[in-house]
């Protein structure tokens, strides 16, 4: 599974060989990441990575999520791919996070347009959801950029270690994308 964004960037299945490449990445950003994913002070080693990206390849291949490594030159850059699809109707969530030294270099907001031309165009999706904290301004600034249009702010959404916060909800159909 491989989405070719440009001659630097493609999207592409995380392989178990990589979880300690994985690993490393989440470590070597885990303060940054921790700010916004709930999941970072649990992974503690590389081992813990293996049946996670054998999770990803199943869900991958079942077509019920798509989770995809972000590389950028040859190298693992993050992950970008759709959390859920909603086959019955045709809907995808699309989950994001970038390590810290490709961040405002527009990497992201490249990979997630790309993936949302997969979703509409090979998937057959009809509507695109992004939630991030209302607080992520950085990752905030993606579906904006990318026109997608905010429905809602969703009070207490996420637990995050401690605390709940808001999330908002953005939203991009087929027919608002093609025009």
């Amino acid at each position: 599974m491989k989405i070719k964004i440009n001659e630097d960037l493609e999207l592409k299945q995380v392989q178990v060989n990589e979880r300690k490449e994985m690993f490393n990445l989440i470590d070597e950003n885990r303060a940054q990441l921790r700010e916004w994913l709930p999941w970072v002070d649990f992974m503690k080693t590389p081992e813990q990575y293996g049946p996670i990206i054998k999770e990803w390849i199943e869900t991958n291949d079942a077509r019920s999520a798509l989770t995809l490594g972000v590389y950028y030159q040859g190298e693992l850059a993050g992950t970008c791919g759709f959390n859920t699809i909603d086959g019955l109707s045709r809907r995808g969530q699309i989950g994001y996070w970038l390590a810290e030294k490709y961040t405002g270099t527009g990497t992201m907001s490249k990979a997630v347009e790309g993936l949302v031309n997969y979703g509409f165009q090979e998937i057959g999706l009809h509507r695109i959801e992004i939630i991030a904290g209302t607080e992520n301004i950085k990752s905030r600034k993606i579906p904006e950029r990318l026109n997608f249009t905010q429905e809602a702010v969703m009070k207490d959404y996420e637990f995050l270690y401690d605390h709940y916060h808001d999330c908002a909800l953005y939203r991009l159909l087929k027919t608002e994308w093609l025009t």
